[in-house]
């Protein structure tokens, strides 16, 4: 198990990046080198539970997540099948208006990692390379929301 915590402020509005985050469909156009592939298993008021491929240090991982929200401000991904099974990331976001109205938000994101298999890739580094893995997937949130603005 590996717990990282970080935060991070981008140039965009809360709402955008939750619509971005949350819009399952469009996660592998949006983010190819993250997600390979996802297929919507169920879909509920505030779930989704998705069969997906994603890039995971360098390797490619079939796993089946749920993911659960709270509208506009919050969502939690559990994986409940596959080598990463019992890890969950936690994103929160919060709004600020900066003096100049533009929308700004702090993303924050906690994850708590159940390598597996995966762990011997990451050894003593584990938490650094997650932890500046995270912080490149939030600036990676603000990017898109601007490419599609």
């Amino acid at each position: 198990m590996v717990r990282v915590e970080t935060s991070k402020t981008v140039h965009a509005s809360q709402d955008k990046i939750y619509s971005l985050i949350t819009d399952f469909e469009k996660l592998p156009l949006r983010f190819p080198n993250r997600y390979r592939s996802l297929k919507i298993i169920e879909r509920s008021e505030n779930s989704v539970t998705v069969e997906e491929d994603v890039m995971v240090a360098g390797r490619e991982i079939h796993q089946i997540t749920r993911h659960t929200f709270e509208p506009k401000r919050f969502l939690q991904s559990e994986v409940i099948n596959g080598d990463t099974k019992g890890t969950i990331v936690e994103i929160t976001l919060d709004s600020k208006e900066d003096s100049g109205s533009a929308n700004t938000t702090t993303v924050s994101v906690d994850a708590d990692l159940k390598l597996g298999k995966l762990g011997t890739v990451f050894g003593v580094f584990a938490k650094g390379k997650i932890k500046g893995g995270l912080e490149h997937m939030i600036e990676e949130f603000g990017n898109a929301v601007n490419k599609m603005s």
